[in-house]
């Protein structure tokens, strides 16, 4: 099973056999007797739980392993966009920023104006703050005030 950390190793062990049980094709009721629960619904909410474990945690495992891959991708092209105003890096940059906001949720819900029909971003305020750095170094090399995200 994934990370127990916190959890009785009693329980822990209840529900693997729940879920090897499970995995053999037996009735709930069967794997309630066999197992020690007190009806076939104690058998099945073990069983939701073990299920619930085991598939989040490795989700957030691997949530951590893409940040940390988004991690080292951003220092190098950030830096290369800071340093040189490489636009290709720069571009690249905000594009690991959108998908870095995206895996930790950190964006805004997006605001539909109904009378105009426009998306309206309220953002998070680190990401705009680079983002704004990005753009002013870019104008700065480019000679113009307005770059445009895209």
């Amino acid at each position: 099973m994934a990370n127990t950390k916190g959890i009785d190793p009693e329980v822990i062990d209840r529900e693997r056999k729940v879920l090897e049980a499970r995995l053999l094709g037996l009735p709930w009721e069967t794997i309630a007797r066999e197992v020690g629960y007190a009806s076939a619904g104690a058998a099945y909410n073990a069983y939701s739980r073990a299920l619930v474990r085991t598939l989040r945690e490795p989700a957030e495992e691997i949530r951590q392993q893409e940040l940390e891959r988004l991690d080292r991708m951003m220092t190098r092209f950030y830096n290369d966009a800071i340093r040189t105003g490489n636009v290709a890096s720069a571009s690249t940059t905000l594009r690991i920023m959108e998908r870095r906001a995206k895996l930790l949720g950190l964006d805004a819900p997006t605001k539909i104006d109904s009378k105009s029909e426009m998306t309206i971003y309220s953002g998070g305020g680190d990401i705009d703050a680079a983002v704004e750095e990005l753009r002013k170094v870019l104008a700065e090399r480019a000679g113009d005030s307005q770059i445009p995200l895209e």
